[in-house]
Protein backbone atom coordinates (compact mmCIF):
# COMPACT_ATOMS: atom_id res chain seq x y z
CA UNK A 1 0.00 0.00 0.00
CA UNK A 2 1.08 3.57 -1.01
CA UNK A 3 -0.50 6.15 0.90
CA UNK A 4 -0.98 9.30 -1.35
CA UNK A 5 -3.16 11.89 -0.22
CA UNK A 6 -3.40 13.83 3.00
CA UNK A 7 -0.78 15.60 5.24
CA UNK A 8 2.16 13.67 6.79
CA UNK A 9 0.15 12.50 9.64
CA UNK A 10 -2.76 11.14 7.34
CA UNK A 11 -0.18 9.13 5.06
CA UNK A 12 1.28 7.85 8.40
CA UNK A 13 -2.39 6.67 9.71
CA UNK A 14 -3.18 5.14 6.50
CA UNK A 15 -0.07 3.15 6.59
CA UNK A 16 -0.47 2.38 9.81
CA UNK A 17 -3.98 0.76 9.15
CA UNK A 18 -2.84 -1.28 6.23
CA UNK A 19 -0.30 -2.81 8.47
CA UNK A 20 -2.89 -3.34 10.80
CA UNK A 21 -5.25 -5.47 8.66
CA UNK A 22 -2.70 -7.28 6.97
CA UNK A 23 -1.26 -5.79 3.80
CA UNK A 24 1.80 -7.04 3.88
CA UNK A 25 4.12 -3.86 2.83
CA UNK A 26 3.40 0.09 3.25
CA UNK A 27 5.82 2.73 2.14
CA UNK A 28 4.74 6.56 3.07
CA UNK A 29 6.08 8.35 0.24
CA UNK A 30 6.46 12.41 -0.41
CA UNK A 31 5.73 14.23 -3.27
CA UNK A 32 8.97 13.62 -5.93
CA UNK A 33 9.46 10.47 -4.53
CA UNK A 34 10.19 7.45 -7.05
CA UNK A 35 8.40 3.98 -5.65
CA UNK A 36 9.43 1.20 -7.04
CA UNK A 37 6.90 -1.72 -5.94
CA UNK A 38 8.11 -4.41 -8.26
CA UNK A 39 10.08 -6.95 -8.63
CA UNK A 40 11.59 -6.85 -4.69
CA UNK A 41 10.03 -5.76 -1.57
CA UNK A 42 8.88 -1.77 -2.46
CA UNK A 43 10.69 0.79 -1.86
CA UNK A 44 11.43 4.55 -2.77
CA UNK A 45 14.34 4.17 -4.93
CA UNK A 46 14.83 7.86 -6.78
CA UNK A 47 13.52 11.75 -6.46
CA UNK A 48 12.31 13.90 -8.80
CA UNK A 49 11.94 18.01 -9.43
CA UNK A 50 8.17 17.91 -8.46
CA UNK A 51 5.61 21.26 -7.99
CA UNK A 52 3.39 23.27 -9.58
CA UNK A 53 4.66 24.54 -13.10
CA UNK A 54 3.23 27.29 -15.73
CA UNK A 55 3.54 27.13 -19.29
CA UNK A 56 5.21 30.99 -20.07
CA UNK A 57 5.31 31.11 -24.07
CA UNK A 58 7.36 28.02 -24.90
CA UNK A 59 8.85 27.55 -21.77
CA UNK A 60 8.23 25.35 -18.79
CA UNK A 61 9.03 27.58 -15.50
CA UNK A 62 8.54 26.93 -11.55
CA UNK A 63 5.86 28.85 -10.12
CA UNK A 64 7.81 29.92 -7.36
CA UNK A 65 10.40 31.96 -10.34
CA UNK A 66 10.35 35.54 -9.61
CA UNK A 67 8.61 35.85 -13.09
CA UNK A 68 5.00 34.59 -12.08
CA UNK A 69 4.89 36.85 -9.41
CA UNK A 70 5.82 39.85 -11.23
CA UNK A 71 3.67 39.46 -13.23
CA UNK A 72 1.12 39.11 -11.13
CA UNK A 73 1.83 42.47 -9.82
CA UNK A 74 2.47 44.53 -13.00
CA UNK A 75 -0.94 43.07 -13.79
CA UNK A 76 -2.23 45.04 -10.36
CA UNK A 77 -0.19 48.25 -9.84
CA UNK A 78 1.31 48.52 -13.41
CA UNK A 79 4.71 50.19 -13.78
CA UNK A 80 6.59 53.25 -14.19
CA UNK A 81 10.18 53.79 -15.50
CA UNK A 82 11.76 57.58 -15.44
CA UNK A 83 15.58 58.08 -17.40
CA UNK A 84 17.23 60.76 -15.68
CA UNK A 85 20.46 62.13 -17.10
CA UNK A 86 22.92 64.18 -14.54
CA UNK A 87 26.06 65.73 -15.44
CA UNK A 88 29.54 64.93 -13.38
CA UNK A 89 27.96 67.47 -10.78
CA UNK A 90 25.14 65.55 -9.86
CA UNK A 91 22.84 68.06 -11.77
CA UNK A 92 19.77 67.35 -14.10
CA UNK A 93 21.03 67.29 -17.55
CA UNK A 94 17.45 67.57 -19.20
CA UNK A 95 13.81 66.97 -17.58
CA UNK A 96 13.61 63.48 -16.88
CA UNK A 97 12.24 60.80 -19.58
CA UNK A 98 8.78 59.06 -18.02
CA UNK A 99 6.73 56.54 -19.60
CA UNK A 100 4.22 54.63 -17.72
CA UNK A 101 2.21 51.58 -18.66
CA UNK A 102 -1.12 49.98 -16.59
CA UNK A 103 -1.19 53.15 -14.92
CA UNK A 104 -4.16 55.58 -14.92
CA UNK A 105 -4.01 58.47 -17.19
CA UNK A 106 -5.56 60.85 -14.93
CA UNK A 107 -5.38 61.60 -11.11
CA UNK A 108 -8.60 62.06 -9.54
CA UNK A 109 -8.39 65.76 -9.82
CA UNK A 110 -7.93 65.81 -13.36
CA UNK A 111 -3.83 65.72 -13.47
CA UNK A 112 -2.18 63.30 -16.16
CA UNK A 113 -0.02 60.74 -13.72
CA UNK A 114 3.17 61.16 -15.95
CA UNK A 115 2.83 64.97 -14.70
CA UNK A 116 2.84 63.65 -10.92
CA UNK A 117 5.63 60.63 -11.44
CA UNK A 118 7.89 63.84 -13.55
CA UNK A 119 7.25 66.15 -10.37
CA UNK A 120 8.26 63.98 -7.76
CA UNK A 121 11.20 62.40 -9.70
CA UNK A 122 12.42 66.56 -9.95
CA UNK A 123 11.32 67.23 -6.40
CA UNK A 124 13.41 64.05 -5.10
CA UNK A 125 16.15 65.08 -6.83
CA UNK A 126 16.24 68.79 -5.64
CA UNK A 127 15.93 67.63 -2.37
CA UNK A 128 18.97 65.16 -2.18
CA UNK A 129 21.99 66.35 -0.83
CA UNK A 130 24.93 67.01 -3.24
CA UNK A 131 27.19 63.97 -2.22
CA UNK A 132 23.96 61.51 -3.20
CA UNK A 133 23.17 63.16 -6.20
CA UNK A 134 26.53 62.10 -7.21
CA UNK A 135 25.94 58.49 -6.89
CA UNK A 136 23.85 56.76 -9.54
CA UNK A 137 22.74 53.55 -7.54
CA UNK A 138 21.52 56.31 -4.25
CA UNK A 139 20.04 58.61 -6.91
CA UNK A 140 17.88 55.84 -8.31
CA UNK A 141 17.12 54.51 -5.08
CA UNK A 142 15.69 57.67 -3.99
CA UNK A 143 14.13 58.41 -7.20
CA UNK A 144 12.05 55.68 -6.99
CA UNK A 145 10.64 55.79 -3.74
CA UNK A 146 9.67 59.15 -4.11
CA UNK A 147 7.65 58.20 -7.46
CA UNK A 148 6.32 54.96 -5.74
CA UNK A 149 5.36 57.18 -2.66
CA UNK A 150 3.93 60.35 -4.96
CA UNK A 151 1.80 57.96 -7.25
CA UNK A 152 0.43 56.17 -3.88
CA UNK A 153 -1.59 59.28 -2.47
CA UNK A 154 -2.78 60.03 -5.77
CA UNK A 155 -3.83 56.40 -6.65
CA UNK A 156 -3.65 54.18 -3.07
CA UNK A 157 -1.60 51.31 -5.11
CA UNK A 158 2.63 51.96 -5.67
CA UNK A 159 3.61 50.62 -8.98
CA UNK A 160 6.31 48.77 -9.94
CA UNK A 161 9.36 51.81 -10.46
CA UNK A 162 12.70 51.34 -12.83
CA UNK A 163 14.80 54.36 -12.73
CA UNK A 164 17.38 54.66 -15.33
CA UNK A 165 20.23 56.70 -14.34
CA UNK A 166 22.95 57.94 -17.05
CA UNK A 167 25.53 59.79 -16.17
CA UNK A 168 27.33 62.49 -19.04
Amino acid sequence: MVPVHGEALHLAEHAAFARKIGVPETVTCSNGDVVRIAPGPASIVDELPQGRLYRDGRLIVDAEQRTVADRRRLGFVGIVSIALALDDKGALAGEPAVESIGIPELTADGRRFDDVVHEAAVETMESLPRGRRRDPDSVADAVKRGVRAAVAVQWGKKPLCIVHVLTI
